[in-house]
């Protein structure tokens, strides 16, 4: 078989850059984005935090004990916050924060109360340089970049001799960049031995602490005999390898009935719309338990939890919720067992359809940005008269929004893509040459999208070829588009997004013959 022009085999990466196999020069390299943190499955089978921000820098940041910082004159610890009385000549608080020069660092504080002057957060060595100041209420968030004077500390400090007011929540992280997800799917409990490229939408996580706490948001709750389920913080190792998972002990008492139930809940108010809510259960000793989980419209299922982790999904099928959006409930007239022992962790409600990756909160809802991957090759790199395109991936979900892998000229004009359709179970396979389309029909029907499944398309000699899971699902007659020079994960103008884990992605600047194509694509 031919050497491809690109192949992108998720292999290695960098901060804004996905990088290919071949070439080796760096021409077929894409570039990423995604203004954010986000999470995936690692190597190890936990989840893991990658990008956007390295790890907190400040110790005793939320000022829970005087200690950690070094006070100058009129700086006290007390109460929760630190506070400056005014008058004392520009006096500071720091700490060693391993501030490195050249780096760039993200410096975020909140005010709780001032009544004079002003405060900053500046780097040791940095006087006057660059500052983030404030002179009222409110959280404050800056960006400051380490210069050659930088000593390792952070500082707050009186910043005009007259501040009189109280700080709190100070935190300093690294900006690593825009960093891509190699993301290791979990089969059977066994995690895949070569990753997939995850490419996700913006989200945002509405539930405000995503491991749940004794308090509101969540609810404990019992009916008829039954009674509340008791909470136990930090009991069990969850998903991402911490000691962070809850368990949740559910007593129906001996109840028999459907009004004999032990709850737990997380509320808040109705919503209207696609929402989806997701969490990780497993049982907290080695039994497995039966338990009735509730999405947003009260839509019910039983689930087994075993003493595995497993991640649950609900969606509310769209329209507008109640107010109870999740509920885990043991239930007399549907259990033998009294009670049940669970662990849980990683909490989510979101504005689709569908569930993604985890996005963790800790007192406020958080949002993972939108990421794009674009612009690998030049006209070097591809063939005009002939080609093909092979693509192994899954689909996030069947969600009705078209999708699209882009071989183009960088317009509409001449393009080659495959792609999923918004019609359910239909694959695209498009090709457009000087501004016309060639293709008819949709590459292929009745394919589950979710499953990981293997595409390729190939061109020349007037014809275009398409084949999937090993079989060819269409055949036509075509003229080869001209002046290819970019692939990406996305159209020249529509901003059709391939949100998806991709396996692999190669460009071949010749049409592979029949055999080739079933070979490549065969599962």
């Amino acid at each position: 078989m031919a050497t491809p022009s690109i192949a992108m085999i998720p292999s290695a990466y960098a901060d804004s850059k996905v990088y290919s196999v071949l070439p080796n020069n760096g021409d077929g390299d894409f570039t990423f984005n995604r203004d954010s943190s986000a999470t995936r499955v690692g190597q190890n089978g936990l989840i893991q935090t990658v990008g956007y921000f390295g790890s907190e820098l400040v110790t005793n940041g939320d000022f829970a004990t005087n200690s950690d910082w070094t006070l100058e004159t009129g700086w006290t610890i007390s109460g929760g916050t630190a506070n400056f009385s005014g008058g004392t000549g520009n006096k500071a608080m720091y700490q060693a924060a391993g501030i490195t020069n050249g780096k760039t660092y993200k410096i975020q504080y909140e005010v709780s109360s001032i009544s004079a002057g002003q405060v900053a957060v500046r780097f040791g060595g940095m006087s006057g340089v660059d500052e983030i100041t404030a002179t009222t209420i409110g959280t404050y968030t800056g960006y400051i970049t380490a210069t050659g004077s930088a000593n390792g500390n952070i500082h707050i400090e009186d910043n005009d001799n007259n501040f009189v007011g109280s700080i709190d929540n100070v935190s300093v992280q690294e900006v690593l960049g825009d960093q891509p997800r190699l993301n290791y799917d979990i089969s059977n409990g066994v995690v895949q031995s070569c990753p997939s490229l995850l490419l996700e939408p913006a989200s945002t996580n509405l539930i405000t602490y995503s491991t749940p706490i004794n308090s509101s948001p969540y609810s404990y709750s019992g009916g008829g005999v039954g009674v509340a389920p008791t909470y136990t913080a930090n009991a069990g190792i969850s998903p991402d390898g911490t000691s962070t998972a809850v368990k949740l002990f559910f007593d129906i008492n001996g109840g028999t009935t459907s009004s004999d139930l032990s709850q737990f809940a997380y509320t808040g108010s109705a919503l209207t719309g696609d929402y989806t809510s997701s969490f990780y259960l497993k049982s907290s000793d080695s039994n497995s338990y039966t338990v009735t989980l509730l999405n947003t419209n009260g839509i019910t299922s039983e689930a087994v939890i075993t003493p595995e982790w497993q991640r649950f999904t609900l969606y509310n099928g769209g329209g507008t919720t109640s107010t109870n959006l999740i509920r885990i409930r043991l239930r007399g007239n549907e259990n033998t067992s009294n009670t049940a022992s669970l662990l849980a962790w990683g909490f989510q409600l979101e504005n689709l359809a569908y569930a993604t990756s985890l996005i963790p909160t800790a007192g406020s809802s958080q949002t993972r940005a939108a990421e794009t991957c674009n612009g690998a090759g030049n006209a070097s790199t591809f063939n005009d008269s002939e080609g093909t395109i092979y693509w192994e991936a899954s689909a996030l979900a069947d969600d009705f929004t078209d999708k699209r892998i882009f071989l183009s000229d960088g317009t509409m004009n001449n393009y080659v893509a495959i792609g999923y359709s918004r019609f359910a179970g239909n694959i695209i396979a498009e090709m457009i040459s000087g501004g016309v389309l060639q293709t008819s029909s949709f590459g292929a029907t009745g394919v589950t999208k979710t499953n990981n499944n293997k595409y390729a398309l190939a061109w020349g000699s007037g014809t275009m070829k398409f084949y999937v899971n090993g079989t060819q699902t269409n055949t036509e007659s075509v003229t080869s588009p001209t002046g290819l020079n970019v692939l990406e994960f996305n159209t020249a103008v529509d901003n059709l997004f391939m949100y998806s884990n991709t396996r692999d992605l190669r460009v071949y600047n010749e049409a592979l013959t029949d055999t080739q194509l079933q070979t490549l694509t065969t599962l």
